[in-house]
């Protein structure tokens, strides 16, 4: 992986980074895939932080969303002096228009928000496509929000705006969207860092996470699934 200043994993990542960070380095050891020159897609993309990442590595990278990236993507990767290798693209990640074609499909924090308003359909149609985009031998990046432990679910209906629209999956339930996959391998991390209200609050709270938290707890009360499901 293309060594990383902690500002550049912030643009990546956004949004308590010591965990969510973890996605890029299981990735790399799980994934058969080798970004370099890979067609790869972001869905879901928001700010572009994973398009970013994979263009930093070489890929050429579609960074797709609902409606179009989000202008902060354009100027990200403007910043970085990666425009032109990047396409941007309007994509409904349960209509993706491509069949047997994409090396890598990412995704990022976007499975829940497809599953607004407890609708798990649109949740296995939108994982159904990804299976469909990709080739033969094709790998979904994944790193997405668990329903997690009844402290967050109570948390985030009463202090997160979208929490109670969000359908949070849980493990077994990603695992039954990703049948289609010949294999899936994952982890899961984070629990308090999530509480912080400011980044700097998260990177202290990373602390107990790391060295008390991720031993007493099931791996079910975690926030963040992080997975490779190959085609």
């Amino acid at each position: 992986m293309k060594d990383l200043s902690r500002s550049t994993l912030n643009d990546i990542i956004e949004w308590d980074v010591n965990n969510w960070s973890k996605c890029l380095c299981f990735w790399l050891s799980k994934g058969k895939n080798d970004l370099e020159n890979a067609k790869v897609l972001e869905i879901g993309s928001r700010n572009g932080g994973l398009s970013l990442w994979g263009a930093l590595n070489g890929a050429k990278v579609i960074c797709s969303d609902l409606g179009g990236p989000n202008k902060k993507a354009y100027q990200k990767h403007k910043d970085h002096n990666l425009s032109d290798f990047i396409t941007y693209k309007d994509i409904n990640a349960m209509d993706i228009p491509y069949e047997n074609e994409l090396d890598i499909v990412l995704s990022k924090s976007v499975i829940g928000g497809i599953g607004r308003n407890n609708n798990a359909e649109n949740q296995k149609i939108a994982i159904s496509e990804i299976y469909k985009s990709l080739k033969k031998g094709g790998e979904y990046w994944f790193a997405e929000n668990l329903s997690a432990s009844p402290v967050h679910k109570i948390l985030r209906s009463k202090f997160i705006q979208w929490g109670d629209e969000w359908r949070y999956v849980t493990i077994n339930e990603m695992n039954e969207y990703l049948h289609q996959f010949s294999s899936v391998e994952y982890v899961t991390t984070g629990f308090i860092s999530c509480f912080g209200r400011t980044e700097k609050q998260r990177e202290r709270l990373n602390f107990f996470d790391r060295f008390i938290f991720s031993k007493i707890i099931p791996e079910k009360w975690n926030y963040i699934i992080i997975g490779v499901a190959k085609k």
